[in-house]
């Protein structure tokens, strides 16, 4: 009997407290709201859907004037309906306002994961955060199914635009990466297969073996590049390019050091074109260095150009190509 007299008047109590909740917010009585629903009140259970809900809009009306007031308002009204996505939201839009970005993250997260058709607001918060931690594809997802709604779609479009000139950017650069990679991996190829052409180590003591079929005086030394016009090669003929490469340390001023300076070769980037032949890399030492490199005549009597492609430096060593011919088998 007591019990069903108590509940009339906890109906009227509860319709009374959202009525005076009513008035507070139409004054923006933000503290006076916070008061009326704190902790330990004696509503009941099935009010508190709409105390939630009149927090939330006391929240949303309070944020510019008190961020941590508004953060307090949602956090009971939470308390009060935890299972309403629409408080869940506004919870997470006061997360938003005090910078606690992981943790609106994870809410507005859960909240589409139970509400994806429904939770418009929280999708539309979602896509504006990840646009702000530059998250182009989670953009795209969030922001596509919103560019027909009536209320977010101009700014969803506009986000779905700037994200997918971003996404279409960043498949541009990974395409220029791959070319990028794949042209390395042709080099090395061909550094390789001259390297192949390489005459053995233990054939360089004869390197000059073979009738000699043009050669030249003429000299290439650092930083320089020369053009030598070959006689009695014939296209199609195989041939032996031969050069000497001898580097010594740069010349000092004053007394003469008892020990030599040793000399860093690093970097020595000297080649050799013959004709239309794709250019092949040349070796240089402190102690002469012979090369030798098999070759096919791409034409009759084709040029040989001699270049040194290194980077000179005042502290470099000075280096020299000499002897330079070409020998048939």
């Amino acid at each position: 009997m007591r019990l069903l007299l108590l509940l009339p008047f906890l109906a009227a109590s509860g319709d009374t407290r959202l009525a005076q909740g009513e008035k507070l917010l139409e004054a923006h009585d933000c503290e006076g709201l916070q008061q009326l629903f704190a902790p330990g009140d004696t509503a009941r259970a099935e009010k508190d859907l709409d105390g939630a809900r009149l927090l939330a809009r006391g929240a949303a009306t309070c944020r510019k004037q008190d961020r941590v007031l508004s953060f307090a308002l949602t956090q009971r009204a939470l308390a009060l309906a935890p299972d309403d996505y629409g408080v869940r939201t506004a919870h997470a839009e006061s997360l938003l306002s005090v910078d606690e970005r992981t943790a609106a993250a994870h809410l507005l997260d859960a909240i589409l994961q139970t509400q994806p058709q429904n939770a418009i607001r929280a999708r539309f918060l979602r896509a504006q955060l990840a646009d702000e931690e530059s998250e182009s594809a989670l953009v795209v997802k969030l922001a596509q199914p919103l560019t027909e709604d009536p209320e977010y779609g101009p700014q969803a479009r506009a986000l779905l635009a700037r994200h997918q000139a971003v996404l279409q950017s960043q498949a541009q650069a990974r395409e220029s990466l791959a070319r990028e990679e794949q042209d390395a991996a042709h080099r090395a190829a061909q550094a390789q297969e001259v390297a192949a052409h390489h005459t053995p180590e233990s054939e360089l003591t004869s390197s000059r073996s073979g009738k000699e079929a043009w050669s030249a005086r003429g000299t290439l030394k650092s930083g320089g590049q020369r053009t030598f016009h070959t006689r009695n090669l014939q296209a199609g003929a195989t041939y032996t390019f031969h050069a000497t490469g001898t580097c010594s340390g740069p010349s000092k001023q004053g007394r003469k050091a008892r020990i030599a300076p040793t000399v860093d070769l690093f970097g020595q980037d000297f080649r050799v074109r013959i004709g239309s032949l794709d250019p092949m890399p040349l070796k240089v030492g402190v102690e002469p260095e012979q090369n030798a490199l098999s070759f096919r005549a791409p034409e009759n009597n084709p040029q040989i150009f001699l270049e040194d492609r290194t980077s000179i430096r005042p502290d470099g060593p000075r280096c020299t190509i000499s002897d330079v011919a070409v020998r048939s088998p």
